[in-house]
């Protein structure tokens, strides 16, 4: 078995991975400003600030990704309502390990100014996103590309 070079894959992969990350950074921002507004001017604690946040940047998240950087992949509805399902188990997931940081930062440093909460969302984000990218190429938007199902049949 032979494995495509590098620069073979990145091609293939690269138009998803631009879209996905200006996804990701729009729902970024609405994450870390929402957090923040919550934490800091609500008075919510800092688990249910990001908590809250992250869940709102989700639903975006996968409104964005499923009409935008993975439309291209094709599902029928029993698919995307599997799709919905695993997106949401995944991002149980990816929001656990984004608050990993923010309650190192909080409860074990004793952490909590808006700059340590800010932070350590930051490093939590991008460790999560790392992860929902490689896992909903792998669980959620998997139909194959149409350009390659319609080369295919």
């Amino acid at each position: 078995m032979t494995t495509a070079p590098f620069a073979v894959r990145l091609r293939a992969v690269l138009p998803e991975l631009v879209r996905f990350i200006v996804i990701g950074g729009a729902c970024f921002v609405l994450d870390i400003a929402l957090a923040y507004v919550l934490r800091f001017r609500v008075g919510l604690g800092p688990t249910t600030s990001k908590t809250l946040s992250t869940v709102l940047a989700t639903v975006v998240s996968y409104v964005g990704n499923r009409l935008w950087s993975f439309r291209h992949r094709v599902a029928d509805d029993r698919a995307r309502g599997q799709d919905v399902t695993v997106y949401c188990g995944i991002n149980v997931l990816g929001l656990i390990i984004t608050l990993v940081p923010v309650d190192i930062f909080h409860y074990l440093l004793g952490l909590t100014s808006p700059t340590a909460f800010t932070v350590s969302g930051v490093i939590g984000t991008a460790v999560a996103t790392v992860f929902r990218f490689w896992a909903y190429r792998r669980w959620v938007f998997t139909s194959a590309p149409v350009a390659v199902a319609a080369a295919a049949g």
